[in-house]
């Protein structure tokens, strides 16, 4: 555990489920074809992004989490317990950011420093993340307005979104040097904190033997009249797919606002355009 000033907390302990893996990774990193990779070689409920979008009620630990780092403390494994519940694996924001937290507090989880080529992710984070980013202030204001009828889901998104890009993470800039130097600041962290022996290096052109030799899994594949094929490692584009998951949000969320609305006899004036606004602002182009 951390020497770090823990934040309090009462939560029920981590079920009996071990902490397998922590990727050090940022959106955009390939965090989603390593969350097939890592489901494929049966670490399952890996927490990632999506995970989040589907609980909204994790919404009060994750702002406890960046409170904390804010202020160089830590929350107690109980406390991270609670929020991670049955995961075996953390990848993508939000955890992603707290990698060398969670390492500390999961010291026997093996750990993966997932990389790319720094200008590539670049174009990738401006293409996706950052436009979301910079939609915030119109957002929160929009959240704030249709509170009375806005589901748990879409509000803690928001919220969440906000959150992220006021405290410091790097992602709220749009200067590419301050972005980059965020990038490059916080894998060196990630190396600097985490003892070398705990990590290795990889990207997702890598393939399955580096990631499987550190794991010490067998990699998949199925047995041949020619011998043992090994499957192919999982590649997902990870702009077309962030691009879809926003979409079905945006529709998710969005209708369940005009029902909400509609239940209670109001009229939707205005909610045409908010759904027009919100998703034409949002234009995520591939860029492979």
């Amino acid at each position: 555990m951390s020497s770090k000033t823990s934040v309090s907390g009462g939560q029920p302990p981590r079920p009996s489920v071990p902490m397998k893996v922590i990727v050090c990774s940022l959106p955009r990193t390939g965090t989603s074809s390593m969350k097939l990779a890592l489901e494929q070689l049966g670490i399952h409920d890996v927490y990632h992004m999506t995970t989040y979008v589907d609980s909204p009620d994790d919404y009060k630990l994750w702002e406890a989490a960046i409170k904390a780092k804010k202020e160089g403390k830590n929350l107690t494994r109980a406390q991270w317990d609670q929020l991670l519940k049955e995961c075996q694996a953390v990848v993508d924001a939000p955890g992603g950011y707290f990698a060398v937290e969670l390492s500390e507090v999961y010291p026997e989880a093996k750990v993966i420093i997932l990389n790319r080529d720094p200008e590539k992710w670049y174009v990738s984070i401006s293409n996706t993340v950052q436009k979301v980013i910079k939609l915030r202030a119109s957002v929160e204001y929009l959240e704030w307005f249709l509170r009375p009828w806005m589901p748990t889901q879409g509000s803690a998104i928001i919220r969440l979104g906000n959150l992220i890009a006021k405290s410091g993470v790097g992602l709220g800039s749009y200067n590419k040097k301050e972005t980059l130097d965020f990038f490059h600041g916080y894998f060196a962290d990630c190396r600097a904190r985490i003892p070398a022996e705990r990590y290795i290096e990889f990207k997702v052109q890598d393939g399955w033997d580096p990631l499987c030799k550190h794991l010490g899994i067998q990699a998949p594949g199925e047995q041949t009249k020619n011998g043992w094929v090994q499957a192919p490692f999982p590649r997902v584009n990870d702009t077309d797919a962030f691009g879809d998951r926003v979409k079905a949000v945006q529709s998710r969320v969005l209708g369940q606002i005009g029902k909400n609305m509609a239940s209670q006899a109001l009229v939707l004036v205005g909610l045409a355009s908010v759904f027009g606004y919100w998703r034409g602002a949002v234009d995520v182009k591939p860029f492979w």
